[in-house]
């Protein structure tokens, strides 16, 4: 009897102890790491995440340190198990990490880094991108950039390599390895050296099956064409499938840093969105990820490795070994939605929800109302950076609600383009898996199932690819027999959204008629408008902004009445609080003096006029419901007071644009532009405020250094195809406007200049104006 009982609660124990995985994040701004039941898929605990910095030596480049990537794997991973104490007896059977993609080392012959890493967003090698297409036209390895014809990202190992071997030989010559992120990471837990097979396949122009087997795979043939045949052996020689063990586990040093046991087992990972797919189970023939954001991106799984122009892929043997995967993609998406509701609608008051509900009673296809949602150019099924987004069929009838819901669809047409290229390639799905920001609006879900003519599924998890890099390792420490089962105990649906019937067939004649001939009929007339346009002003057409700081105070009124009389169309308004610069007298306005100053305006003048706040306070984040309440345009912050950097500069932007209100970024004169890159590739921004002075009072002299500041936004945002304004701001006068106008300014702030002139406001404005244009 004592026996039975003691192999009874035996038995107990042993069904009462939780297996654990740890997935680990190895994000653009920090790692972050979790602890999964390997059953189950569940949270145990909390996820913990450590922050590294992003350096910008120039505009369009973007480095890492290394050593920052393994302190904070340590960091996350002992913040992660730390959460463990009282969930319960459990063992932990493994870890798995995916990273950033294409972020590029180059290590010495101890495997120590020579240089920082270039990160993904780096945008150096793009003019090594078009040689590769020029020099190697015809080679197989280039099939999977839209079958040869191109592009090829400037994001992707090829080209990065190129560019070390042409602008820094020593270290190319130094180089005994040439890896990334992902396999860096892996050598330091394991000590074994390689590569995984999914970033291989879709971003090294390898075959990511054949290259597991060992020097096979390659595109030889490819890189003797462009003259670096040393860049085969410089690469990781051994290849390994996303899921399968690293060497022995957990070196001695690791585990010892880690907190975990040695030879726990170290599980291949990949890259984060290609990892995500496996999280969000997008592991089957004819299944579609669409992750969504500021833009859209698809991924289909498919049985063909078939290639074709309009889509990237297929990629052979990703994100496994026995799948392959294509992708499509949209430049703008969500991002035109918040533009529509914070430029077209001039900073509606009314929610996302409260639009979506107006636009949800207008009938399909938005009164005859066509929207092309091109607005950064146009990535597949047509590659056009010079592609703009339009709206056409507009009448005196039409609305708010039918401009919205016009732009909601042109969204889901351009996702339907997307997909028909790829099923045109071979690469057919059946239901799309969606993640992001569109899963907020039930009305966009909907949409894209009408008009896709596609189930759309939407998960619980909200972090993919932990949830993905703990199914990897729940396959590779033995809890689950495949990737298949592990998906299907470990990720749980919380919706499908199936098409209407009668709305899809009507949406797929709607498709057809107008949305489908409408972006080759425009496309002429876009690219002469392009090659019209070009970036920012560049000396034409100057914007002037009267900065109310050097009016008369007491008569705050009249003075905005002889700006507008003066023909200007903005106004720029300084905020301190005198802790930011600490002065009794860098006491400005509060809410309640912005609001006088919108009520001063008429209904006309109000909406001609574009009230921009510049913040220059300690906790702006205190002042954004309140200034969007008192009728701001837009909300400028400064990047100095975000103590934190990108992470509280990117949560203050959201926000703003939330609020109702445009947003704006400033930098001091000494503050590098590259220090606010990583923001604006966020697409949230739409002004960047360039300080020719210490931010202050009016009467300063101009700071002759901002204008290679101003000079380098500039380039950057051509190169890049950004949409923000530059403005300058401090000792503006008629010597000084010419020069920053020139650099590439769009807007010039003047105080003193403009509110003493011997001549009054309009003359300074027309004198500047004049100045400016010369």
């Amino acid at each position: 009897m004592k026996i039975i009982i003691f192999g009874i609660i035996l038995l107990y124990c042993r069904a009462s102890t939780t297996n654990i995985v740890i997935g680990v994040d190895g994000g653009t701004e920090s790692i972050r790491a979790c602890c999964f039941n390997a059953d189950t898929g569940e949270v145990v605990g909390k996820s913990s995440a450590s922050q590294y910095k992003t350096i910008h030596p120039h505009p369009g480049w973007a480095e890492q340190n290394p050593a920052d990537w393994w302190n904070g794997l340590g960091k996350a991973v002992r913040g992660a198990l730390s959460t463990l104490k009282g969930t319960g007896d459990y063992s932990i059977k493994g870890i798995c990490i995916d990273t950033t993609c294409c972020s590029v080392l180059a290590l010495d012959e101890n495997h120590e880094p020579l240089r920082p890493c270039l990160l993904w967003m780096d945008q150096r090698s793009a003019p090594q991108t078009q040689e590769i297409l020029d020099m190697a036209r015809g080679d197989p390895s280039l099939e999977v950039n839209g079958n040869g014809d191109g592009p090829i990202s400037a994001e992707w190992m090829t080209p990065k390599s190129l560019w070390l071997k042409q602008n820094e030989p020593e270290v190319w010559n130094s180089a005994h390895v040439i890896c990334e992120y992902q396999d860096y990471i892996n050598y330091r837990l394991t000590g074994v050296l390689c590569a995984s097979s999914c970033n291989a396949a879709a971003r090294w122009h390898w075959d990511g099956k054949d290259c597991l087997q060992k020097g096979k795979g390659r595109p030889l043939s490819l890189y003797q064409k462009l003259g670096m045949s040393e860049l085969a052996s410089k690469l990781p020689s051994d290849c390994i499938a996303m899921g399968k063990p690293i060497g022995n586990g957990l070196t001695k040093e690791a585990a010892t840093f880690l907190n975990l046991p040695v030879e726990l087992p170290v599980l291949q990972g990949g890259p984060d969105a290609f990892v995500g797919m496996i999280g969000l189970g997008c592991v089957f023939d004819g299944k579609l990820c669409l992750i969504t954001g500021s833009s859209h991106l698809h991924c289909v799984v498919t049985s063909q490795a078939s290639r074709s122009k309009g889509i990237w892929g297929a990629y052979r043997g990703a994100p496994l070994p026995h799948l392959n995967f294509a992708e499509g993609g949209q430049s703008s998406t969500g991002s035109i939605m918040r533009w529509a509701k914070n430029v077209l609608f001039g900073n509606s008051e009314r929610s996302y929800e409260e639009l979506d509900e107006a636009a949800a009673k207008i009938e399909p296809g938005s009164g005859g109302l066509v929207a092309l949602e091109t607005f950064q150019g146009s990535r597949t099924p047509v590659t056009d950076p010079l592609a703009r987004g339009a709206l056409l069929g507009l009448t005196l009838s039409h609305t708010q609600a039918h401009i919205w819901r016009a732009c909601l669809e042109s969204v889901c047409y351009g996702t339907r383009a997307c997909t028909e290229g790829l099923a045109a390639a071979g690469h057919e799905c059946d239901e799309i898996i969606l993640a992001g920001g569109v899963t907020n609006s039930p009305l966009w879900l909907q949409l894209h199932a009408d008009i896709t003519g596609k189930p759309v599924i939407v998960c619980e998890t909200t972090n993919a690819p932990l949830l993905g890099c703990a199914i990897l390792a729940s396959v590779g420490t033995g809890i689950h027999d495949s990737i298949e089962q592990a998906v299907k105990a470990m990720v749980r649906t919380c919706q499908r959204i199936e098409p209407d019937p009668k709305r899809a067939q009507l949406y797929s004649d709607l498709y057809e008629k107008t949305y489908a001939k409408v972006s080759p009929a425009v496309r002429p007339v876009m690219h002469a408008i392009g090659a019209l346009r070009g970036g920012g002003s560049g000396g034409n057409n100057a914007i002037i902004s009267p900065s109310l700081l050097s009016s008369n105070w007491a008569e705050m009124a009249a003075e905005v009445k002889r700006c507008i009389k003066a023909g200007v169309t903005q106004l720029h308004v300084d905020i301190f609080d005198g802790v930011f610069i600490p002065s009794p007298h860098a006491l400005t306005f509060g809410p309640k003096m912005v609001r006088d100053i919108r009520r001063s305006l008429t209904p006309d003048e109000a909406r001609q006029i574009t009230l921009d706040l510049h913040m220059c306070v300690n906790c702006p984040q205190q002042y954004v419901q309140a200034m969007a309440h008192a009728g701001a345009t837009r909300f400028i912050f400064q990047w100095e007071a975000m103590k934190n950097g990108f992470d509280d500069a990117l949560s203050l932007a959201v926000n703003i644009a939330e609020a109702g209100m445009k947003v704006g970024i400033s930098i001091n004169p000494e503050t590098p532009v590259a220090n606010v890159l990583p923001l604006l590739e966020q697409e949230l921004v739409t002004l960047v405020d360039v300080l020719s002075v210490n931010p202050g009072f009016g009467g300063q002299k101009f700071q002759d250094k901002v204008l290679i500041k101003i000079d380098e936004l500039a380039q950057w945002r051509n190169i890049n195809r950004k949409e923000f304004l530059i403005l300058v701001d401090g000792g503006i006068n008629k010597n000084t406007a010419p020069l920053v106008m020139k650099a590439g300014a769009d807007i010039l702030v003047a105080g003193t200049f403009l509110f003493q002139h011997p001549c009054g406001i309009a003359t300074g404005v027309e004198e500047l104006k004049s100045k400016a244009c010369k």
